[in-house]
């Protein structure tokens, strides 16, 4: 079958109608077109469309007119494709979690955790829990728990904090993730109390900041009508949502 060319001139009316996707495409079909269609008269109204203030110049060449503007603009404008998170150097088990909770000056609850077991959820948690709290044990929502064995009573008209620092068994060092913090926001229909502290972050990373640390206590109902702590879960938001990015996010850390 004979090819069937198109003639110049009305490529050259055609194409200043294009989008960049569109005239991009059209570089791809012969190389008289691609001639054509590179010319950066067309990419200078592209250009011009999107960034106005790169066509402009003030006593010296117009960033577009040094660059190119078909080179400016491909360079900018093509959607940014997403990459993997890069494997992180930690493990878990390199790992181990300390957490200290008070209430007022009195230390309720002391334990140093393993970094797997803070990665596990509570897979058996007590009897009576009410059905919002069975509800999020069992969402796909990406956390990490602390099971509680010996149960702990709170009141929550008293001053309750938080501390939680890790420690890198590779290295022997140590980071704080959460500084004696407040449980200053209680879901008493979830059963769920929350504290939370922000990341000291290492100043190798010095335009990371603002992420979050919650800790959360996991309640159900005791004996004596207080409320009885039996787990105690970890989650950094929307930062890290899986074992890897958590990983990658504690390696930042400011370790001492």
């Amino acid at each position: 079958m004979p090819e069937v060319s198109c003639p110049s001139e009305v490529l050259k009316v055609v194409f200043p109608l294009l989008n960049g996707a569109d005239l991009a495409a059209c570089m791809c079909v012969s190389k008289p077109w691609r001639q054509l269609a590179k010319d950066d008269y067309l990419w200078k109204r592209l250009c011009a469309q999107r960034w106005p203030s790169t066509c402009q110049s003030r006593g010296s060449l117009a960033i577009g007119e040094s660059r190119g503007y078909h080179k400016l603009f491909t360079s900018f404008a093509q959607k940014r494709r997403s990459r993997p998170m890069p494997s992180p150097k930690l493990t878990f088990e390199d790992l181990e979690f300390y957490v200290d909770i008070w209430v007022g000056s009195l230390s309720v609850y002391s334990a140093a955790v393993h970094g797997p077991v803070v990665r596990s959820r509570v897979f058996n948690p007590p009897a009576g829990i009410c059905e919002s709290m069975q509800t999020h044990l069992q969402s796909q929502a990406y956390k990490m728990t602390v099971p509680v064995s010996s149960r702990f009573e709170v009141c929550f008209s008293e001053d309750i904090r938080v501390s939680l620092l890790v420690r890198r068994r590779d290295q022997e060092r140590v980071a704080c993730i959460i500084d004696k913090s407040g449980f200053d926001y209680v879901d008493g229909p979830g059963y769920r109390a929350h504290a939370y502290d922000y990341l000291q972050i290492s100043p190798l990373y010095p335009f990371v900041s603002e992420i979050r640390a919650w800790v959360a206590l996991l309640l159900v109902d005791g004996q004596s009508g207080q409320m009885e702590v039996f787990g105690i879960e970890l989650d950094f938001t929307d930062a890290a949502n899986n074992d890897n990015e958590v990983l990658c996010l504690l390696e930042i850390l400011d370790w001492k």
